[in-house]
C-alpha cells in the first residue's frame, strides 16, 4: 500500500522554466536536487497584452541558455536555499537533463547532453533542430552530445565538468567537417556504480537504439559495453533508458519507447554486453524511474501525459517483476497539460519515499515539485 503524506514545490521561478530533475542522498541523509532550468520570458509579457497566447501550450524545452540547477535539501525534502549552485556553463553548447549518480567516495556524478544553437542562416545549411511549436524562432539547435561531470560532496567543488563523451566501437559520429566534434546519444536515466565502474545508459536515433557506456576512472573515459535495444526495423526506438540492478544482481533497463506510443520497455543482462530482446509492457509513461527499496521491492514511477495529467507508480515486489503484474498508483492527476512528468525518486532516511517531477501549473509556470510517499 502507498500512502501519499504531502505534495509540495520544491522550486518555481516565475523568470525559468524548471524541469527534468534528478535527486540523490548522501551519506548524511541530505539531498541533492538537480534540475534543467531555462528562460521563461512570459514574466515580461504584461498580463493584459497576453491575449491570444496560451502558456499551457507553449514548451520551452530548448533554450540557447538552458542550463543545469542544484538545490541542496534537508534530510525531509525541505530545500536549504531557494537560492541554486549552477553546473559552469559550457561555452558553445545549451545544457538539458541532469542524471545523478552518488559515488562510494561521495563525489557526484552528473551525465547530461546539450544542444548547439544554430543561427537561422548557418541552420539552412545543417539539419538543426526547431523548438517544439515555435513557428518564430530565430535560432535551431544541433545535437550536441552526451557530457559527464564530477563534483564533490560540496557545493561548487567540480573536480570537470562536460567532458563530452567521444564515439566507441562504432557507436557514435562526427558531425564536423575535421572531425573534430564526435558525439554519442542523449543520456536521461540513473546510472549505475557497478563493479568499481560507472555504468551510463545512452540513446541515440531509431538506428543506434539505446547503448551502454562504461567508465573506469570516475568519467573521464568511456569504452561501449554492448548495446541495450535496437530494433532493427527502424520502426520503434528506445529513449531514455534507466538502470538498476535486480536482486540477482544482474542488470535492468527500463526504456520510453517511440513508435510504441510511450509503453515501456525493459532489458536484462548479466554483464552489459549481451542483453535480452526488449520486453514491451502496457504501461505508458514519459519517462520511467526505478528505485530499488531497501526492503528488496522497486518502486517505478513514471509521468502520465493524457487525461488526466500527472504522475503515476507501480510497487513491485522485486526488481524482476513485471510491472504490467502490478496496479497502477496514481500519485497526482491534477496537471494542467501533458507537459509534465520526467519523475525521480529518493528513498529517505526514516523509509520514507521523494518523488520529484516537474508540473506546469494554471499560470504556465514550469516547476518542480514533489510527493512523499509512505509504503507499506
Amino acid at each position: 500500500m502507498v500512502k501519499i503524506l504531502e505534495q509540495r514545490v520544491l522550486y518555481r521561478q516565475p523568470r525559468f522554466h524548471a524541469a527534468f530533475p534528478s535527486i540523490l542522498r548522501f551519506g548524511d541523509d541530505r539531498l541533492l536536487l538537480a534540475f534543467r532550468r531555462a528562460r521563461d520570458g512570459l514574466w515580461l509579457i504584461p498580463e493584459d497584452r497576453r491575449e491570444g497566447l496560451d502558456p499551457l501550450a507553449r514548451m520551452d524545452h530548448i533554450d540557447s541558455r538552458s542550463h543545469i540547477a542544484l538545490l541542496e535539501l534537508e534530510p525531509d525534502g525541505t530545500p536549504s536555499s531557494t537560492e541554486p549552485e549552477l553546473l559552469p556553463m559550457d561555452p558553445e553548447a545549451a545544457d538539458q537533463d541532469p542524471s545523478l549518480l552518488l559515488l562510494p567516495d561521495g563525489q557526484v556524478f552528473l551525465s547530461s547532453f546539450s544542444w548547439y544553437p544554430l543561427p537561422s542562416d548557418a541552420a539552412q545549411h545543417l539539419a538543426g533542430r526547431r523548438p517544439p511549436g515555435d513557428e518564430y524562432s530565430g535560432c535551431r539547435f544541433l545535437f550536441w552530445g552526451s557530457h559527464a561531470n564530477l563534483r564533490g560532496r560540496q557545493p561548487h567543488s567540480w573536480v570537470y565538468h562536460h567532458g563530452f563523451i567521444p564515439p566507441d566501437g562504432g557507436y557514435g559520429r562526427s558531425i564536423s567537417p575535421d572531425g573534430s566534434k564526435q558525439l554519442i546519444g542523449a543520456n536521461r536515466g540513473s546510472a549505475l556504480w557497478h563493479g568499481g565502474e560507472i555504468l551510463l545508459a545512452v540513446y541515440g536515433n531509431t538506428e543506434e537504439g539505446a547503448a551502454l557506456f562504461a567508465s573506469a576512472d570516475l568519467g573521464r573515459h568511456w569504452q561501449l559495453r554492448g548495446i541495450i535495444a535496437q530494433d532493427a526495423t527502424a520502426k520503434l526506438s528506445y529513449q531514455e533508458p534507466a538502470l538498476c540492478r535486480d536482486e540477482q544482481g544482474d542488470l535492468i533497463a527500463f526504456l520510453r519507447t517511440g513508435g510504441g506510443g510511450g509503453r515501456l520497455a525493459s532489458c536484462r543482462s548479466s554483464d552489459g554486453r549481451h542483453w535480452s530482446e526488449p520486453v514491451l509492457h502496457q504501461l505508458i509513461g514519459h519517462p520511467f524511474h526505478p528505485l530499488p527499496l531497501a526492503d528488496g521491492r522497486l518502486l517505478l514511477t513514471y509521468g502520465y501525459r493524457s487525461q488526466p495529467f500527472g504522475i503515476r507508480a507501480r510497487l513491485l515486489d522485486r526488481p524482476s517483476a513485471n510491472p504490467d503484474d502490478f496496479p497502477e498508483i496514481i500519485l497526482r492527476a491534477d496537471g494542467t497539460c501533458p507537459d509534465l512528468g520526467y519523475p525521480w525518486a529518493v528513498q529517505l532516511a526514516d523509509g520514507r519515499v521523494l518523488v520529484c517531477y516537474y508540473l506546469t501549473d494554471s499560470s504556465g509556470i514550469r516547476h518542480i515539485a514533489g510527493s512523499w510517499l509512505e509504503l507499506d
